[in-house]
């Protein structure tokens, strides 16, 4: 009788019989079909090779034990007869000393509950076995209990297209009315809208408020942030002319009478410049959140008032947003005509 009869064959996969020409693999014991040993130039089992484990009869035998494998690494239960995990693909029928903590009766260890997992042991969908709490279909895992958050490793769990409901709108119409660098803010819009808040990171935003909402279409936030600016820059400019030798600025006699060196002025610079700071700031954290509403808006009224073609109503939406170089550039002027200004009133007073 053939001593591998009802074993498998590593290479092809089928069992042995007792009239089977089987070859073993010199190195590793791991058994074959003579044909299948020959076409494939030597043994394929590369774990036991790289690892320096042996074959034994056990593990190609169906019948050696009726319980199911539980995979080392995951955690999964496989059939019994099983050469890797159906999970993670882990070979199963390893024998070089890796500990398996997996196949005992409590597979995760104390405190583990197996309610938590869906049939075989298999985790479901989105959850994860490391975080120790029940899964729950409506959470969004990686996040503490009771939060929205994004699943472990960044794994997406959800889907969206253009026709996508964001709050209301269309992911395509955001899409359009953003026009260039959709990737960065149409994730803030989704994040916004799916889960919440408002803060998020645009960092022109934090360098040049005050040009930066004008060139996204957002001419009050960016008249608003540009008399935030000059007021707030004003104590410095002051500053400069006061204490400058070159010649660069005009002499103005009410300098004369500002101690630009006193210790009431230089503490005035430095809360301008704190609050100079935090205004920056909070543009920067909040540029995206309302860029977003302005957006939301914007679509909205357009898509209740327009009769016209599907067409039409996305060539406005396109229209309406987007960027504008020319209210940038009207900006950068409006705010050297309102220094100047400042300067033509200091001169005069």
């Amino acid at each position: 009788m053939n001593r591998y009869s009802g074993c498998k064959c590593f290479a092809c996969g089928r069992m042995f019989t007792d009239v089977d020409d089987v070859v073993v693999c010199p190195e590793c014991g791991t058994p074959y079909h003579r044909d299948c040993y020959n076409g494939q130039d030597g043994c394929s089992n590369t774990v036991l090779h790289e690892n320096g484990g042996t074959w034994t009869e056990q593990q190609g035998s169906p019948n050696a034990s009726a319980e199911p494998k539980r995979c080392a690494r995951c955690g999964q239960e496989n059939p019994p007869e099983g050469l890797f995990c159906n999970r993670c693909g882990l070979p199963l029928n390893n024998s070089f000393g890796e500990p398996r903590p997996f196949n005992g009766s409590a597979p995760y260890g104390a405190g583990y509950d197996p309610n938590r997992f869906g049939a075989n042991g298999a985790a479901p969908f989105g959850s994860s076995p490391y975080n120790g709490v029940p899964h729950d279909p409506n959470r969004q895992y990686g996040a503490p209990t009771g939060q929205p958050g994004m699943p472990p490793f960044g794994a997406p769990t959800m889907r969206f297209d253009q026709d996508s409901d964001i709050d209301g709108i269309k992911l395509g119409d955001y899409a359009r009315y953003v026009g260039k660098n959709q990737f960065s803010f149409l994730t803030s819009f989704i994040r916004f809208a799916k889960f919440g808040g408002k803060a998020s990171m645009n960092f022109p935003a934090l360098i040049f408020p005050e040009y930066y909402f004008f060139y996204r279409k957002m001419p009050l936030l960016g008249t608003l942030f540009l008399v935030l600016f000059l007021g707030l820059s004003m104590p410095s400019f002051i500053y400069l002319m006061a204490v400058d030798k070159t010649g660069a600025f005009p002499t103005i006699e009410l300098l004369s009478k500002i101690n630009v060196t006193g210790t009431g002025y230089q503490m005035l610079l430095n809360i301008t410049s704190t609050l100079l700071m935090a205004v920056r700031c909070i543009a920067a954290v909040f540029a995206n959140y309302w860029y977003y509403k302005t957006a939301k808006k914007n679509i909205t009224r357009i898509r209740e008032s327009a009769d016209d073609g599907e067409e039409v109503i996305k060539a406005r939406i396109s229209a309406k947003g987007g960027v504008s170089v020319a209210a940038f550039l009207f900006s950068v002027l409006l705010s050297y005509a309102l220094i100047v200004l400042g300067m033509f009133i200091l001169y005069n007073i």
